[in-house]
């Protein structure tokens, strides 16, 4: 799933722009799968993208009202909107940064 938090609650994207941050020839694009994602991160490894939600196509379901954020990751095939790139060593994508205001340098995935 593609996942963005809003005010520490965690939201279903149906939709998601990826736009790039490094310099390179890469043109932007919309994204509707994280297996989209995670295939184009992974042809372009170590470059850093910034991944944001098409408004409004978050789900109205708060994924958190029922499970935790531990029910989700890049470890599942999951990516977190934020600053996104592909760590070939860990081979699965990071975003920089989290859902917890608290945690803000953490490397999800990391």
């Amino acid at each position: 799933m593609i996942l963005h938090v809003v005010n520490n609650k965690l939201y279903e994207v149906k939709l998601a722009f990826l736009n790039l941050i490094d310099k390179c020839d890469v043109t932007p694009r919309y994204f509707s799968t994280s297996e989209q994602i995670i295939s184009f991160l992974k042809n372009n490894p170590g470059l850093k993208f910034s991944l944001v939600p098409s408004q409004p196509d978050l789900t109205d379901v708060e994924l958190t009202a029922m499970s935790s954020y531990v029910a989700y990751g890049p470890q599942l095939g999951d990516v977190l909107c934020g600053v996104v790139s592909y760590d070939s060593e860990k081979q699965q994508v990071l975003t920089i940064g989290s859902y917890a205001d608290s945690d803000l340098a953490r490397l999800w995935g990391g």
